[in-house]
């Protein structure tokens, strides 16, 4: 049963103030042996998953070196993970079209969230898309981005097909956007969008 929403929420990381996960050179050199190469694109991963190696993306400069450690981390731009610290809360409130997918960060037992599916809930009319050279940008798709609330099934953690790479979330009682609020985890950002 999904539950009563008023707002809905893109999420995003941080990564001038916090840390972003990578596979490893192991785990990369594995996918790319066996010609499984790691996709988040919707489908489900859950059969043929293993625990995936990441480490921390970081380099020698002294930017990276004043970054946080988050809660919830971006693998690179496809996918979130949640530290074992609160992956029990996740666990705990399951939505349905998300698979919780163990991950090793050097001993360290993370989940990613793998979200199955799409919401057909982008509305056009509403929504003004970026043209660049009479073509759609590729880069910032929407001048102004408008989703049908109606047409939203999942209000805990979804995504949009013709938005891109981002997740959403709504404010319902168990949604991404309620439980970050509700427990001080750190490491995403929530921006609204417009719904009608």
């Amino acid at each position: 049963m999904l539950e009563e929403f008023s707002k809905v929420y893109s999420v995003s990381v941080e990564p001038d103030e916090f840390l972003l996960l990578n596979e490893t050179e192991f785990e990369q050199t594995m996918q790319l042996t066996e010609e499984q190469i790691l996709l988040f694109d919707g489908s489900s991963l859950k059969k043929q998953w293993r625990t995936l190696g990441v480490d921390w993306l970081v380099d020698e400069s002294p930017a990276m070196q004043r970054l946080n450690k988050p809660d919830i981390a971006g693998l690179g731009a496809s996918a979130l993970l949640v530290s074992p610290l609160f992956a029990p809360l996740f666990l705990n409130n399951p939505w349905p079209n998300v698979e919780y997918l163990p991950c090793d960060l050097k001993g360290e037992h993370w989940l990613a969230f793998n979200v199955v599916g799409f919401e057909k809930a982008l509305n056009e009319e509403h929504s003004i898309r970026n043209m660049k050279n009479g073509k759609p940008s590729r880069i910032r798709k929407f001048k102004k981005m408008v989703f049908t609330k109606d047409d939203i099934k999942h209000s805990g953690l979804f995504r949009v097909r013709e938005a891109g790479l981002f997740y959403y979330t709504t404010d319902s009682k168990n949604s991404l956007y309620t439980l970050v609020k509700e427990h001080g985890i750190k490491g995403i950002y929530f921006n609204e969008v417009e719904i009608v």
